[in-house]
């Protein structure tokens, strides 16, 4: 009987601690839970050798080799010093709805909808920021605005966190004065960290060195009106930020983008906006 339940038990842990039975557990868990796990147990781990990977970390990579569309892998770059972990994380952002993670100044229209925001007071721009980092791939998202609202700025910028005193559009340097940003040292060389599609039409851009502000004109750009909806396509593979209204392609708006970015939106006098992912428009 000893040895019968010797084997049942050992026949247990080859269950349990085989990567492609992990793999579809910890499916079922979100990235923090995962890495919580990873921290308590000695025998899941995070290994400091990655030509040796722990179990964890081999479980995270068949997950994410199992669930994630060519798209989604092709927005996956895997950078020196991080595990599959990292992966499984930015994965489930991607498939995640997008929403308003961070508000200056701007409210949400229904707190249950954190997809949906306004500037509620009329004056002065208000911003909102997605904390779905992109780094690399293609992205498309949607902004929709919720009533004949056309007052925006639209567009990437480099992931942190603002605080109450961020003011203006992202663009300028009274806002980023009082922004730290995140991910610093993986910029690749751009200079472009804030890109916004205004109302009017042009480009708005910045390097956020003192006076480097640009508003420019671009090819195929144009001004929008009440109720346009407007398509953003950030192609990291080519290093440019495209527009789209009401489903047209209007042209590439800006290049020489190089990743991490996320969404941001801008808004005035009283707009609302919602934001959607949407499917990568064909070439």
């Amino acid at each position: 009987m000893d040895h019968i339940a010797k084997r049942q038990k050992v026949d247990e842990k080859a269950v349990l601690f085989n990567s492609d039975t992990l793999s579809k557990i910890i499916s079922y868990l979100p990235s923090i839970d995962l890495l919580n796990l990873a921290l308590a147990s000695k025998r899941f781990g995070i290994s400091d050798n990655n030509d040796d990977p722990s179990l964890i970390e081999t479980s995270a990579q068949i997950l994410v080799q199992d669930i994630a569309t060519e798209e989604q892998l092709a927005a996956l770059p895997h950078y020196d010093g991080e595990s599959s972990l990292a992966d499984y994380h930015y994965l489930q952002l991607m498939k995640a709805p997008l929403v308003f993670d961070q508000l200056v100044g701007a409210k949400y229209i229904n707190r249950e909808d954190k997809s949906c925001v306004c500037n509620p007071w009329g004056a002065g721009w208000m911003t909102a920021l997605s904390y779905n980092i992109m780094r690399a791939g293609k992205h498309y998202t949607l902004f929709t605005p919720l009533g004949d609202d056309k007052n925006l700025q639209v567009g990437v910028m480099r992931p942190g966190q603002a605080n109450e005193n961020a003011r203006g559009s992202p663009c300028h340097k009274e806002f980023f004065q009082h922004f730290s940003r995140t991910h610093v040292e993986r910029y690749n060389n751009s200079s472009v960290h804030c890109c916004m599609y205004n109302h009017y039409g042009k480009c708005n851009s910045s390097g956020w060195h003192g006076s480097d502000f640009v508003n420019q004109r671009w090819e195929g750009m144009e001004s929008t009106t009440s109720g346009d909806d407007i398509g953003m396509l950030l192609d990291l593979d080519e290093g440019t930020l495209s527009v789209y209204k009401n489903g047209r392609k209007l042209g590439v708006m800006k290049r020489g983008l190089a990743g991490p970015y996320c969404w941001v939106i801008s808004l005035y006098e009283r707009a609302q906006f919602r934001i959607k992912r949407g499917s990568i428009p064909p070439s």
